[in-house]
């Protein structure tokens, strides 16, 4: 059994997808034996019905932290997409509320349409443009810079391969995705690694072995392990794997973030 678990990206009822209480999450974690949570509500900056969960969540975190003490560590995060097509709406939430932790996603190519929601059994569906606009955004996120993690690096492999069987090859993308990595590591930004995928049909992290490798070989140190959990059930999963990756590469530890600042835990 792993030791030092912490879940730095989970989803309440207070996300427009999410299905469990905050409550619910925090007595399950402590069933799975979780040091540790973030919630990480989403903020869909293109998306104003997906906004507004994020400051009731926030709310409901202090008694919780009150009556887990010493049990459970919770801290006070955001999922916020699309930050830098809307610098003006990030910084409406970054500068209203306390963040421990700011993951920044991106989840759309097109403003207002989640990746998630495009049929690409469309034959006027271009995955390689889908993937080249994906990856440019990744890497106009990582220059705009408002965030301590970037999300799940990879993130339409999810759905091309893992809802619909069409193989992706990440390859042609490369020198965006080296110039991405290469921006988180001199900025002091992390790389999640996301399980989501083991449960949703991809059956490996999000992002790929060769990106997380990539990562380290440039001297990223900062990583921390998300199960994207959307009900209480999903909280760490598959993270004993995740894990076994990390230390098979080199890394020695992971983070969680706490008043914007990395904490270390030794990988164990």
């Amino acid at each position: 059994m792993k030791l030092n678990l912490f879940d730095s990206h989970v989803h309440s009822i207070h996300s427009h997808d999410g299905q469990s209480t905050l409550a619910e999450i925090c007595s399950r974690a402590l069933e799975k034996g979780v040091m540790g949570v973030c919630v990480t509500d989403h903020y869909e900056c293109d998306i104003p019905s997906q906004q507004g969960g994020v400051g009731e969540v926030l709310r409901e975190i202090p008694p919780l932290q009150e009556q887990y003490k010493g049990r459970l560590r919770l801290t006070r995060g955001i999922e916020l997409a699309q930050g830098h097509l809307l610098p003006d709406t990030a910084a409406a939430i970054l500068d209203k509320e306390e963040f421990d932790f700011v993951l920044g996603s991106v989840h759309s190519v097109s403003p207002g349409e989640d990746i998630a929601l495009i049929d690409f059994n469309d034959p006027s569906v271009r995955v390689s443009e889908i993937l080249d606009q994906y990856f440019q955004n990744c890497y106009e996120m990582a220059k705009w810079g408002r965030f301590d993690v970037m999300a799940h690096l990879g993130y339409p492999e999810r759905y091309i391969w893992g809802n619909y069987r069409i193989p992706v090859n990440f390859v042609p993308y490369d020198d965006v995705i080296q110039e991405t990595l290469r921006l988180l590591v001199s900025t002091g930004k992390g790389l999640e690694i996301n399980t989501s995928g083991y449960r949703q049909g991809l059956g490996k992290t999000i992002p790929v072995l060769g990106i997380i490798k990539r990562y380290y070989q440039l001297g990223g140190k900062i990583v921390t392990l998300g199960s994207d959990a959307h009900q209480a059930q999903d909280v760490a999963s598959d993270f004993d794997v995740a894990m076994d990756i990390l230390t098979s590469i080199g890394f020695q530890y992971f983070a969680f973030y706490r008043e914007r600042q990395p904490v270390m835990l030794k990988l164990i």
